[in-house]
Protein backbone atom coordinates (compact mmCIF):
# COMPACT_ATOMS: atom_id res chain seq x y z
CA UNK A 1 0.00 0.00 0.00
CA UNK A 2 1.35 3.47 -0.43
CA UNK A 3 1.84 6.14 1.56
CA UNK A 4 -0.72 8.64 0.89
CA UNK A 5 -1.02 10.16 4.25
CA UNK A 6 2.10 11.79 5.91
CA UNK A 7 2.47 13.53 9.32
CA UNK A 8 5.48 15.72 10.08
CA UNK A 9 6.17 15.97 13.69
CA UNK A 10 8.32 19.50 14.88
CA UNK A 11 9.36 19.84 18.25
CA UNK A 12 10.38 23.83 18.99
CA UNK A 13 11.33 23.50 22.60
CA UNK A 14 14.07 25.67 21.69
CA UNK A 15 14.41 29.02 21.75
CA UNK A 16 16.48 29.47 18.72
CA UNK A 17 16.88 26.67 16.70
CA UNK A 18 19.75 26.71 14.36
CA UNK A 19 18.33 27.23 10.58
CA UNK A 20 19.67 23.68 9.71
CA UNK A 21 18.32 21.90 12.28
CA UNK A 22 15.05 23.20 11.85
CA UNK A 23 14.11 22.96 8.34
CA UNK A 24 15.60 19.37 7.64
CA UNK A 25 13.12 17.49 8.11
CA UNK A 26 10.85 19.78 6.93
CA UNK A 27 12.70 19.98 3.48
CA UNK A 28 12.47 16.02 3.52
CA UNK A 29 8.70 15.86 4.36
CA UNK A 30 8.22 17.94 1.00
CA UNK A 31 9.86 16.26 -1.19
CA UNK A 32 8.67 12.26 -0.05
CA UNK A 33 5.11 13.65 -0.03
CA UNK A 34 6.16 14.92 -3.86
CA UNK A 35 7.25 11.31 -4.73
CA UNK A 36 4.55 9.70 -3.33
CA UNK A 37 2.06 12.37 -4.41
CA UNK A 38 0.72 12.07 -0.63
CA UNK A 39 -1.16 14.71 1.48
CA UNK A 40 0.92 16.05 4.52
CA UNK A 41 0.10 16.87 8.21
CA UNK A 42 2.22 19.18 10.00
CA UNK A 43 1.63 18.48 13.81
CA UNK A 44 4.13 20.96 15.71
CA UNK A 45 5.10 20.72 19.23
CA UNK A 46 5.45 24.42 20.60
CA UNK A 47 5.77 23.04 24.32
CA UNK A 48 4.75 24.92 27.38
CA UNK A 49 7.19 25.95 29.99
CA UNK A 50 5.75 25.88 33.39
CA UNK A 51 7.09 26.86 36.56
CA UNK A 52 5.36 26.55 40.33
CA UNK A 53 3.52 29.91 41.15
CA UNK A 54 5.29 29.92 44.24
CA UNK A 55 8.89 31.35 45.48
CA UNK A 56 9.30 32.93 41.73
CA UNK A 57 9.66 36.76 41.61
CA UNK A 58 7.37 38.60 38.93
CA UNK A 59 10.51 38.77 36.47
CA UNK A 60 11.20 34.88 36.40
CA UNK A 61 7.23 34.57 35.06
CA UNK A 62 7.68 37.22 32.49
CA UNK A 63 11.01 35.26 31.51
CA UNK A 64 9.27 31.61 31.22
CA UNK A 65 6.00 33.90 29.21
CA UNK A 66 8.47 35.25 26.82
CA UNK A 67 10.36 31.61 26.02
CA UNK A 68 6.62 29.83 25.53
CA UNK A 69 5.97 33.22 23.09
CA UNK A 70 8.75 32.76 21.15
CA UNK A 71 8.30 28.72 20.31
CA UNK A 72 4.87 29.93 19.24
CA UNK A 73 6.65 32.54 17.19
CA UNK A 74 9.09 30.00 15.74
CA UNK A 75 5.97 27.31 15.18
CA UNK A 76 4.25 30.01 13.00
CA UNK A 77 7.64 30.93 11.28
CA UNK A 78 7.80 27.28 10.21
CA UNK A 79 4.33 26.95 9.11
CA UNK A 80 4.80 30.30 6.50
CA UNK A 81 7.86 28.19 5.28
CA UNK A 82 6.17 24.83 4.57
CA UNK A 83 2.90 26.42 3.22
CA UNK A 84 5.27 28.06 0.33
CA UNK A 85 7.02 24.89 0.03
CA UNK A 86 4.44 22.85 -0.08
CA UNK A 87 2.32 25.00 -2.51
CA UNK A 88 5.31 24.94 -5.16
CA UNK A 89 5.57 21.38 -4.61
CA UNK A 90 1.72 21.29 -5.68
CA UNK A 91 0.44 18.86 -2.17
CA UNK A 92 -1.51 19.53 -0.13
CA UNK A 93 -0.92 20.34 3.23
CA UNK A 94 -2.71 21.01 7.07
CA UNK A 95 -1.40 22.21 10.06
CA UNK A 96 -2.01 21.70 14.27
CA UNK A 97 0.06 23.47 17.00
CA UNK A 98 0.20 21.93 19.91
CA UNK A 99 1.54 23.88 23.41
CA UNK A 100 0.46 22.34 26.68
CA UNK A 101 3.24 20.75 28.95
CA UNK A 102 5.83 18.84 27.66
CA UNK A 103 4.50 15.58 28.28
CA UNK A 104 0.59 16.26 27.14
CA UNK A 105 1.95 18.00 24.53
CA UNK A 106 3.73 14.55 22.95
CA UNK A 107 0.76 12.73 23.58
CA UNK A 108 -1.32 14.83 21.85
CA UNK A 109 1.03 14.75 18.81
CA UNK A 110 1.11 10.50 18.99
CA UNK A 111 -2.56 10.02 19.19
CA UNK A 112 -2.70 12.90 15.86
CA UNK A 113 -0.13 10.68 14.29
CA UNK A 114 -2.12 7.36 14.20
CA UNK A 115 -4.65 8.14 11.29
CA UNK A 116 -1.42 8.85 8.62
CA UNK A 117 0.66 5.73 6.86
CA UNK A 118 4.31 7.41 8.31
CA UNK A 119 5.49 9.79 10.76
CA UNK A 120 8.49 12.14 9.82
CA UNK A 121 10.48 13.75 12.35
CA UNK A 122 13.97 15.19 12.62
CA UNK A 123 17.14 14.05 14.98
CA UNK A 124 17.92 16.85 16.98
CA UNK A 125 21.77 18.37 16.50
CA UNK A 126 22.15 19.34 19.51
CA UNK A 127 20.77 15.40 21.03
CA UNK A 128 18.33 17.65 23.41
CA UNK A 129 16.20 14.91 25.97
CA UNK A 130 13.09 17.13 24.84
CA UNK A 131 13.22 16.14 20.92
CA UNK A 132 14.74 12.27 22.05
CA UNK A 133 11.55 12.21 24.08
CA UNK A 134 9.13 13.31 21.21
CA UNK A 135 10.73 10.67 18.88
CA UNK A 136 10.53 8.55 21.59
CA UNK A 137 6.55 9.04 22.06
CA UNK A 138 5.89 8.53 18.46
CA UNK A 139 8.03 5.79 18.27
CA UNK A 140 5.93 3.68 21.27
CA UNK A 141 2.81 5.49 21.11
CA UNK A 142 1.91 6.31 17.61
CA UNK A 143 1.16 3.16 16.68
CA UNK A 144 3.53 4.08 12.64
CA UNK A 145 6.38 3.54 11.57
CA UNK A 146 8.86 6.29 11.95
CA UNK A 147 11.57 7.98 9.65
CA UNK A 148 13.86 9.79 11.67
CA UNK A 149 16.17 12.79 9.68
CA UNK A 150 19.31 13.79 10.46
CA UNK A 151 19.50 17.92 10.80
CA UNK A 152 22.42 17.99 8.35
CA UNK A 153 20.72 15.90 5.41
CA UNK A 154 20.42 17.71 2.38
CA UNK A 155 20.15 15.05 -0.38
CA UNK A 156 16.01 14.75 -0.77
CA UNK A 157 13.55 11.57 -0.51
CA UNK A 158 15.91 9.57 -2.36
CA UNK A 159 15.40 5.64 -2.60
CA UNK A 160 17.55 4.09 -4.94
CA UNK A 161 19.62 2.14 -2.15
CA UNK A 162 18.39 0.93 0.92
CA UNK A 163 19.46 -0.97 3.43
CA UNK A 164 18.29 -3.18 5.76
CA UNK A 165 19.38 -4.17 9.70
CA UNK A 166 18.37 -7.58 10.12
CA UNK A 167 18.52 -9.97 13.34
CA UNK A 168 15.29 -11.93 12.42
CA UNK A 169 12.98 -10.71 15.09
CA UNK A 170 9.77 -9.66 14.98
CA UNK A 171 10.24 -5.39 14.94
CA UNK A 172 12.93 -6.03 12.30
CA UNK A 173 10.21 -7.87 10.05
CA UNK A 174 7.31 -4.89 10.89
CA UNK A 175 9.95 -2.82 9.31
CA UNK A 176 10.39 -4.47 6.67
CA UNK A 177 6.65 -4.82 6.39
CA UNK A 178 6.14 -0.79 6.79
CA UNK A 179 9.03 0.11 4.38
CA UNK A 180 7.76 -2.38 1.21
CA UNK A 181 6.03 0.47 -0.45
CA UNK A 182 9.47 1.73 -0.89
CA UNK A 183 11.46 -1.85 -0.96
CA UNK A 184 9.59 -2.62 -4.17
CA UNK A 185 10.98 0.45 -6.01
CA UNK A 186 14.66 0.38 -4.85
CA UNK A 187 17.53 0.13 -7.52
CA UNK A 188 18.81 -2.43 -4.86
CA UNK A 189 17.99 -3.39 -1.40
CA UNK A 190 21.01 -5.15 1.28
CA UNK A 191 20.21 -7.19 3.90
CA UNK A 192 22.87 -6.71 6.72
CA UNK A 193 23.15 -9.03 9.27
CA UNK A 194 25.34 -7.79 11.93
CA UNK A 195 26.64 -10.49 14.01
CA UNK A 196 29.78 -11.21 16.65
CA UNK A 197 31.48 -13.63 14.67
CA UNK A 198 31.62 -12.95 10.70
CA UNK A 199 31.81 -16.70 10.11
CA UNK A 200 27.95 -17.20 11.95
CA UNK A 201 24.80 -16.17 9.93
CA UNK A 202 21.86 -14.71 11.28
CA UNK A 203 20.27 -16.07 8.40
CA UNK A 204 18.79 -13.30 6.06
CA UNK A 205 18.57 -16.20 3.70
CA UNK A 206 14.77 -16.91 3.88
CA UNK A 207 13.65 -12.88 3.44
CA UNK A 208 15.48 -12.36 0.66
CA UNK A 209 13.79 -14.79 -0.97
CA UNK A 210 10.22 -12.96 0.21
CA UNK A 211 12.06 -9.72 -1.24
CA UNK A 212 13.49 -11.24 -4.45
CA UNK A 213 9.41 -11.68 -5.10
CA UNK A 214 8.86 -7.98 -4.94
CA UNK A 215 12.18 -6.23 -4.98
CA UNK A 216 14.54 -5.98 -8.18
CA UNK A 217 17.57 -6.63 -6.98
CA UNK A 218 18.42 -7.98 -3.60
CA UNK A 219 21.83 -9.08 -1.27
CA UNK A 220 22.31 -10.46 1.30
CA UNK A 221 26.26 -9.34 3.87
CA UNK A 222 27.02 -10.13 7.08
CA UNK A 223 29.24 -7.73 9.18
CA UNK A 224 30.75 -8.48 12.40
CA UNK A 225 30.50 -6.04 15.45
CA UNK A 226 32.59 -3.13 15.82
CA UNK A 227 33.93 -3.86 19.17
CA UNK A 228 30.33 -4.98 20.44
CA UNK A 229 28.78 -2.02 18.93
CA UNK A 230 26.26 -3.46 16.50
CA UNK A 231 24.97 0.31 15.68
CA UNK A 232 28.16 1.54 14.66
CA UNK A 233 28.80 -1.61 12.47
CA UNK A 234 25.41 -1.19 10.74
CA UNK A 235 25.44 2.52 10.77
CA UNK A 236 29.55 2.97 9.19
CA UNK A 237 28.01 0.39 6.68
CA UNK A 238 24.79 2.15 5.45
CA UNK A 239 27.66 5.25 4.98
CA UNK A 240 30.54 3.48 3.37
CA UNK A 241 27.54 1.80 0.51
CA UNK A 242 25.70 5.10 0.03
CA UNK A 243 22.88 4.21 1.23
CA UNK A 244 20.05 6.49 1.29
CA UNK A 245 17.98 5.00 3.59
CA UNK A 246 18.78 2.43 6.70
CA UNK A 247 15.09 0.00 7.89
CA UNK A 248 15.27 -0.96 11.39
CA UNK A 249 13.14 -2.60 14.06
CA UNK A 250 13.28 -0.77 17.23
CA UNK A 251 14.54 -1.47 20.72
CA UNK A 252 15.04 -5.49 20.18
CA UNK A 253 15.45 -5.31 24.43
CA UNK A 254 13.43 -3.86 26.68
CA UNK A 255 13.53 -0.47 26.94
CA UNK A 256 14.99 -0.19 30.45
CA UNK A 257 17.64 -2.66 29.65
CA UNK A 258 18.09 0.08 26.61
CA UNK A 259 18.57 3.24 28.71
CA UNK A 260 21.79 0.88 30.96
CA UNK A 261 23.07 -0.74 27.94
CA UNK A 262 22.43 1.57 25.09
CA UNK A 263 21.29 -0.67 21.36
CA UNK A 264 20.93 -0.21 18.16
CA UNK A 265 17.65 2.35 18.54
CA UNK A 266 19.59 4.74 21.15
CA UNK A 267 22.73 4.64 18.35
CA UNK A 268 20.25 5.87 15.46
CA UNK A 269 18.97 8.36 17.40
CA UNK A 270 22.28 9.73 18.43
CA UNK A 271 24.24 9.87 15.59
CA UNK A 272 22.98 8.47 12.35
CA UNK A 273 24.25 10.86 9.24
CA UNK A 274 21.40 8.99 7.08
CA UNK A 275 17.58 8.61 7.17
CA UNK A 276 16.23 5.51 9.62
CA UNK A 277 12.80 4.06 9.23
CA UNK A 278 12.18 2.74 12.53
CA UNK A 279 9.26 0.50 13.35
CA UNK A 280 8.09 -0.87 16.90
Amino acid sequence: MPFKSVCLALSFSEVTPTPEESCAAENYAIAFCGRERAHLSVFMAAPDLRIPIAGFVPLAHALVDEINAERRIHAEEAEKRITSAATIAGITVEFQTVQQSYTDTNRCLAKAARPNDIVIVSRSMNGLPLDRDLIEAMLFTSGRPVLVIPPNWEKGAEFQNIIIGWDGGARAARAVGDAMPLLTRAEGVEIVCVVPDASKSVAGADLAAHLARHCKNVTITDLPTQHGDVSRALHSHAIRMRANLLVVGAYAHPKLLQMVLGGVTSGMLSEAELPVLLSY
